[in-house]
């Protein structure tokens, strides 16, 4: 009984390992930065900041916090990032920027935040696709609508040569089809 219990403590516990917590990793290795993004805590984060944590540290999947903050609908942590000194226009490992996730999941509300931040409109990601085509093929009127008035280049082709025009109709988005035509728009 002794050595079970002994040998499953070793496996778990590499040898002459601390068990104490650090103040600033999880048993795993795991920032606590990372761990109050990934939760939505604002007050964490904002902890974490101030003990000069980085803004733009990756989480273990290789996505920047402002990205990871981004997809979990996490506004507060978003801005507190942001005020933190996160790069807005930070891409994670498919090419993707913080307006694109927001753009791909239709959050206006990120998407005005990151704007305010000066957000680019002009990051294209391994496809060679932009925020607005994203927006545009799914149908997300009121993104597209952001983008443009920010002056997000409509005629910008990914790497197959459509525009968000081209993603717009190949989706039957006749809303958005007639914005972007208006906007300059073209296939």
């Amino acid at each position: 009984m002794i050595r079970r219990a002994f040998l499953a403590l070793s496996m778990t516990v590499p040898a002459g390992a601390v068990l104490a917590q650090s103040s600033s990793s999880d048993l795993l290795g795991q920032k606590q930065i990372v761990q109050a993004v990934i939760e939505g805590d604002e007050e964490k984060v904002r902890q974490a900041l101030l003990k000069q944590e980085s803004p733009n540290q990756t989480a273990n999947n290789g996505q920047p916090l402002l990205i990871v903050a981004v997809r979990a609908g996490h506004i507060p942590v978003v801005e507190t990032l942001l005020k933190g000194g996160a790069r807005v226009d930070a891409v994670d490992p498919e090419g993707y920027s913080a307006l694109m996730r927001a753009s791909e999941k239709g959050d206006v509300d990120i998407a005005e935040v990151l704007l305010r931040r000066n957000a680019s409109t002009r990051v294209q990601n391994r496809q060679g696709q932009t925020a607005l085509m994203i927006a545009s093929g799914r149908g997300y009127a009121e993104i597209v609508r952001l983008l443009l008035d920010r002056k997000a280049e409509p005629n910008s082709r990914d790497f197959t040569g459509r525009t968000a025009l081209g993603y717009a109709r190949q989706n039957k988005r006749g809303t958005i089809e007639a914005m972007l035509r208006k906007a300059g728009g073209q296939e």
